[in-house]
């Protein structure tokens, strides 16, 4: 990789180490990187390695928000940002969160969009036009005049990256922006970064999954364990054999490399040789079932599900994909007992369930985990997922018991590369470790039916195959699962079937054989993209 001389860089990293405060472990460890203006750097590495960190910095929360001990310097276009003031900091770096959540302060869509730009006193028809334009660039058009609680995860993360659009900062840092993203909104989201490289803005983005940024990378940086292990052009990365990459725990750089992801994946189900993917579906306890299922918004609102009916054998998992907003996170908070539909039922096991009793027979593995972990240690949360399956299972408890738990919860902390952090704080983890953890309890818990949204959300490559082969085993043992996902790679690796699922209303299903993924690619709209290259 050339060097970048320093006049030329809008971010210039120098020899930074950063300790957050109480661990002994540098989050950052002597980590240097220039950016230069107008160019897209991507960071990547396994969940925990220091990218989100590393945006942190960029973006001034790192030291001035998070706590903890810090040696180096920051300099964002020239200025050093211990010097600097933070509304200098706020005009000039634009930044989007993992959890859109996170950055809301308004009700409705077109004032979030402008709340910077007021901020910034911006002229009122200046604003109009900002919030305009950033619409139109993310194509977000029919979401102006909606109230953000309307909105689905996908759309939610498509109005913070408008609202920070907005902005016109000269550094945009994106934390895996593409986290509830559906095809088409990422290819839109990739546009846009074209653009503002045209147009002399930086940006940097932390990501596991980079096949949208081919051809719109110009670097990619590796991190592993708080270090800059590698860092190439965006050519160099893609003579990279595909092996080296995958090695390293990073994800396909093309659309044609995420076939190769299910055969690599679904290579180490050989871990558990007994209870191989072509089971045949049982029909029985584990069986769940929808018929007619309504949901509406308000008395007056729109509606979310209409009259959606499906199924789901026990052994059997099912990936329901469709457009952000086509009502899939509805569908599965009815499942699991949190959104009551106007009209339809459920059924498991042959049994109408009533909304109350839902939770105990559905575990839903929300898009946001942090929602979900109550404990005050890694390795309590998941002890309390064993216990509260055992006391839905009516287990006795004793000396055996308890040693029994112990190696439960050893099993599913090393399953999931948690073993070294079981006496955190859950909420004290990267946004991928807390979604690790949130799955690694929904399997202690042992529910006939499991239903996951969007479980691969900041996931490295090892961690998504590790959630691929953890709910493909919770099949085989009986147990139906339902994924929502925007993620072909898991896709493919994980499911079984296809429910298509568009405007409320279930379209079709499908098995997930070489057909049916071609079928999901069309779907998805990687065609698109392909027109793009």
């Amino acid at each position: 990789m050339a060097a970048v001389s320093r006049g030329d860089c809008a971010i210039d990293i120098e020899g930074v180490s950063f300790w957050y405060e109480g661990q002994s472990e540098p989050a950052l460890d002597n980590v240097s990187l220039r950016v230069e203006r107008g160019r897209c750097v991507v960071v990547t590495g396994a969940s925990g390695c220091g990218k989100t960190t590393l945006t942190h910095l960029v973006n001034g929360l790192v030291p001035h928000i998070y706590e903890g001990s810090m040696t180096g310097r920051v300099h964002v276009e020239g200025n050093d940002l211990a010097d600097v003031c933070a509304s200098w900091i706020g005009t000039s770096v634009g930044t989007v969160f993992q959890n859109p959540r996170s950055q809301f302060v308004n009700q409705d869509v077109v004032s979030e969009i402008a709340f910077g730009c007021e901020n910034l006193g911006i002229e009122r028809q200046e604003m109009i036009r900002r919030v305009a334009d950033s619409a139109c660039a993310l194509r977000i058009e029919p979401l102006l005049f909606r109230t953000i609680d309307e909105l689905s995860g996908g759309q939610r993360q498509s109005v913070v990256i408008a609202s920070a659009h907005a902005v016109d900062p000269s550094v945009l840092v994106l934390d895996e922006p593409t986290a509830s993203l559906d095809v088409p909104s990422m290819i839109r989201l990739a546009r846009s970064i074209e653009r503002l490289k045209r147009e002399g803005r930086t940006v940097l983005v932390s990501e596991h999954r980079l096949w949208w940024l081919r051809g719109v990378a110009d670097r990619v940086v590796f991190m592993e364990r708080g270090k800059v292990a590698g860092d190439w052009t965006g050519d160099q990365y893609a003579a990279l054999a595909f092996s080296e990459r995958a090695s390293r725990g990073m994800r396909a750089w093309s659309v044609d490399e995420m076939d190769r992801m299910r055969s690599f994946v679904r290579g180490a189900e050989d871990a558990f040789p007994d209870e191989k993917p072509n089971r045949r579906f049982s029909s029985g306890a584990a069986d769940i079932e929808v018929q007619g299922l309504t949901v509406r918004y308000g008395r007056k609102g729109r509606e979310a599900l209409e009259d959606a009916s499906l199924c789901c054998k026990g052994g059997e998992v099912v990936g329901l994909i469709g457009p952000n907003g086509a009502g899939k996170t509805t569908l599965l908070r009815c499942l699991a007992g949190l959104e009551r539909e106007r009209s339809g039922s459920v059924a498991v096991g042959g049994r109408p369930v009533g909304l109350g009793k839902r939770p105990d027979l559905v575990h839903l593995v929300m898009q946001e985990p942090g929602y979900q972990l109550f404990s005050d240690s890694v390795a309590g949360e998941i002890e309390c997922s064993l216990l509260s399956g055992e006391r839905r299972c009516s287990r006795c408890g004793g000396d055996d018991e308890a040693g029994r738990l112990a190696a439960e919860v050893e099993g599913l902390l090393g399953a999931f590369s948690l073993g070294g952090m079981r006496e955190r704080h859950p909420l004290s983890l990267s946004g991928g470790q807390r979604q690790r953890l949130a799955i690694a309890a929904a399997a202690a818990r042992r529910t006939p039916v499991m239903v996951l949204d969007e479980p691969t959300s900041g996931l490295d490559l090892a961690n998504m195959a590790a959630v691929a082969r953890l709910v493909r085993r919770a099949a085989c043992q009986g147990t139906s699962a339902i994924v929502v996902t925007h993620d072909y790679e898991f896709l493919t690796a994980a499911c079984d079937r296809v429910i298509e699922l568009e405007e409320g209303r279930v379209l079709r299903a499908y098995p997930l054989d070489e057909e049916g993924a071609a079928r999901v690619k069309r779907r998805f709209g990687f065609g698109a993209l392909r027109e793009k290259e």
